[in-house]
């Protein structure tokens, strides 16, 4: 079965917009956080859309979603993403420092019509970054404790659909459940992706998510979704080293303090499997004296950029492609001298019908001027592509269920 035809079968936001009723909205507007700051709002903008037709609708709103994990540095209140969303929204919202407590539970119940409720992160809910099958997520205590006081759940964050978490699946398996149009959307895209069959279809693969790169890039090829791929960033370092063997002293003490060799065996092991149709930088930028571009067998010292004519080569791949996925940047575009490779190829894809995904990815594109140009902007990022590479999304199966069990 196509993938547009499953979405068919998910009921959309509109079977769950009732005048008066309780809706809970699973949101994503997990951001990048730097020195405690927003730097990218992207999917606060997006989720803003859902908030507001709900809203607008007259249903009483109770907001899910996390930033981060615990113990990482990004793992903060949402009161820091509050006035975030009343500047996409125009309006004011209310936030409670509480998931499942008394004070969430009377705010919930003491909502009007059109207001909106923002609980605290989800995440600080020991329950909710543990993955179990979605009948045991409906007996935890989020699942528990808020359902009974709501008529409606609205699933809309794709970037944690393919998590198994209580917030994700469990209210589907007690509540009349929909689809956001964000997610809606998401598989829509996604459903371009698969029609394609990998016919003219490049990855861009950059950023820093190594083992994840990995472990998506194999399933790509394997499943046969895309037809070349291009890696840049520390997962096009990590092919490099793994192709050409360009381990000196200084280099090798690069790639043991990152902890990157692991990952590239893994990368040797795809490239015999692979190497044809995965493309690696011959040359990147280092940092000396500025920018300066130096052959593989050059380096030594951490590249912050693919280089010149590595960008022209990525440049031809994508000028011979259909449909352009880009994920992950190039290099350290925090840095201008360094934001090169991204910035020219991010131009080039935005000729072909371009799919952007990951939050520095999207931040590149706006600062590019080819956001408003792409097919398709993804609030997933990594999600995105782990779909395209089989990896189940247990939210769709969740949803599936609800819909047969609810019959909305």
């Amino acid at each position: 079965m196509l993938l547009n035809e499953i979405v068919d079968q998910i009921p959309n936001i509109n079977k769950c917009l009732h005048r008066g009723k309780t809706l809970i909205i699973r949101i994503d507007i997990n951001s990048p956080i730097v020195n405690g700051k927003i730097v990218d709002d992207f999917r606060i903008r997006m989720h803003a859309y859902t908030l507001r037709v709900a809203s607008e609708a007259g249903t009483k709103v109770v907001v899910l979603a996390h930033q981060g994990r615990p113990g990482q540095d990004d793992f903060t209140s949402l009161d820091l993403h509050k006035p975030y969303i009343e500047k996409y929204l125009e309006k004011p919202i209310k936030f409670v420092d509480d998931v499942i407590g008394p004070e969430a539970r009377r705010q919930i119940r003491e909502l009007r019509e059109g207001e909106i409720l923002l609980l605290e992160n989800v995440r600080v809910l020991a329950e909710e970054v543990i993955e179990k099958v979605p009948e045991a997520q409906a007996d935890t205590f989020l699942v528990r404790k808020l359902a009974p006081l709501a008529d409606y759940f609205v699933f809309d964050g794709f970037a944690v659909a393919h998590r198994s978490q209580p917030s994700v699946v469990g209210f589907p398996m007690v509540l009349p459940s929909c689809a956001g149009p964000v997610f809606e959307r998401e598989l829509r895209a996604l459903g371009a992706v698969f029609e394609k069959k990998g016919r003219g279809v490049v990855l861009m693969a950059g950023g820093a998510k190594i083992p994840d790169t990995l472990k998506a890039v194999e399933q790509l090829l394997k499943n046969g979704f895309v037809e070349k791929v291009a890696v840049g960033g520390l997962v096009g370092f990590v092919f490099a080293v793994a192709k050409h063997g360009v381990l000196n002293t200084a280099l090798k003490q690069v790639v043991e303090q990152g902890g990157y060799l692991p990952y590239i065996d893994k990368a040797k092991q795809l490239l015999a499997k692979y190497g044809g149709q995965i493309h690696t930088p011959v040359d990147f930028a280092v940092n000396q004296n500025g920018r300066m571009d130096m052959d593989v067998y050059s380096l030594a010292q951490s590249p912050l950029d693919i280089g010149r004519l590595t960008i022209l080569a990525f440049k031809e791949l994508v000028d011979q492609s259909e449909l352009v996925i880009f994920s992950g940047p190039m290099g350290y575009i925090e840095d201008e001298r360094f934001a090169a490779g991204t910035m020219e190829l991010l131009k080039a894809a935005a000729r072909r019908k371009l799919i952007l995904g990951g939050g520095h990815t999207i931040m590149a594109a706006e600062k590019a001027g080819v956001l408003d140009k792409a097919f398709h902007v993804s609030t997933g990022g990594r999600a995105f592509i782990q779909t395209i590479g089989g990896e189940e999304m247990p939210a769709v199966k969740a949803l599936l269920t609800s819909a047969r069990k609810f019959k909305l």
